[in-house]
């Protein structure tokens, strides 16, 4: 069996270690082989948070093009990756989604010429407004693939509508680098209370770690813990954006006290700030998914994730590991938070919840139910 999948960024480093796991399957079995296609080094938004580590990617691979994605016209990632789908002659093609021209060019040509089909999908019905002209281009594509790759339950609810049939659903899962984020944070654990007195911090934080854009919905985050009003709790906001600026000036007019902004850090200096607070919030008006929310977790992390977060469905369970609200609700945030602001002695439990519940969302799991999917729809046993 010859497995081609087609992918955005090789930046993506949590991708670099599943993909790592499917090559260690596919070595496994003599007959199979697998390349990876990354067509771009990064995208411009992420340009910040550090350079693409090509060690952690122990694969087959190939990068099509040596620039951000963004750069590279449509035409010329529509070339390169037919070029390697005839120079390759896989089985089976899994490409990244239904709405890049180049990859549906991909799935269409691969279908006139025999091979099977399988999309990744991260995409939920909230993510984006519903154009029904783009509904019926989404649906024609869909509808043309053998099987689906979706990053959780609403990913596949979305398929489903657009016509696809359960037993085309290979994967519901997502995963992070759980071993390596882990040995970061606990790494990082002796220094916690050194490291709060430098940073000035509160007794006990929640944490936002992420882009700052409007859509992550920081704006409103600011606004449920000005109201809280308790001074043994702090906010740490992680990242940069357009809207860095903007909240600043909020926090500055508005007297917010216990707000500490930290530039945005390389994905492996994440948790070494993740280990400075107590609560993860990923409060996003939309969100294919969240892979922060997994990171959290990893970490033994009580996490509060808007209702429009693909993981809110799949990794939250109310009241046992954390909470999902509204995004547009500030008051419900407010309450939210406020729970653990009362009684932060669930803390610890909550943690040890998140710590069960993401055992199986590893890229161990991620990479043998990717196998086995491939193996399904090459009809292989």
């Amino acid at each position: 069996m010859r497995i081609l999948v087609i992918h955005q960024y090789l930046w993506s480093h949590y991708k670099g270690k599943i993909y790592s796991e499917l090559q260690k399957i596919v070595d496994k079995h003599k007959q199979d082989e697998l390349l990876v296609l990354q067509t771009s080094i990064n995208e411009l938004t992420r340009a910040k948070l550090g350079p693409a580590d090509r060690s952690i990617h122990q694969y087959n691979y190939q990068v099509l093009v040596e620039d951000y994605y963004e750069n590279i016209p449509n035409w010329k990632r529509a070339q390169k990756m037919l070029y390697w789908v005839r120079k390759f002659k896989p089985d089976v093609v899994n490409v990244s989604g239904y709405y890049e021209v180049a990859m549906n060019l991909v799935v269409f040509y691969c279908r006139l010429v025999g091979i099977k089909v399988i999309i990744s999908v991260d995409s939920t019905e909230d993510d984006n407004p519903n154009i029904w002209w783009k509904e019926a281009i989404k649906r024609f594509v869909v509808n043309r693939a053998h099987g689906f790759f979706n990053y959780g339950s609403k990913a596949t609810e979305y398929m489903i509508k657009f016509g696809a049939k359960p037993e085309q659903i290979l994967l519901e899962n997502n995963a992070v680098d759980n071993q390596k984020i882990l040995s970061i944070y606990k790494e990082a654990l002796p220094d916690r209370e050194k490291k709060k007195e430098e940073l000035g911090l509160r007794p006990f934080n929640f944490i936002y770690a992420g882009r700052l854009m409007a859509i992550k919905n920081v704006a409103n985050l600011l606004i449920s813990f000005k109201s809280l009003g308790n001074k043994d709790w702090g906010l740490i906001i992680l990242g940069d954006g357009a809207e860095e600026q903007k909240l600043k000036q909020y926090v500055a007019d508005n007297q917010v006290e216990g707000v500490k902004f930290i530039e945005g850090q390389a994905w492996y200096n994440v948790p070494k700030y993740t280990a400075l607070a107590d609560v993860f919030i990923l409060p996003s008006y939309s969100e294919p998914w969240g892979l922060v929310v997994n990171e959290a977790m990893v970490c033994s992390m009580p996490v509060i994730v808007s209702n429009k977060c693909g993981s809110a469905h799949d990794l939250v369970k109310q009241g046992e590991n954390g909470y999902t609200f509204n995004p547009y609700d500030t008051n419900e945030l407010t309450e939210v938070l406020r729970k653990f602001v009362e009684k932060p002695e669930q803390i610890k439990t909550f943690g040890q919840a998140s710590k069960e519940i993401i055992k199986k969302y590893s890229p161990e799991q991620v990479a043998q139910e990717m196998y086995d999917g491939f193996k399904k729809v090459t009809h292989e046993n």
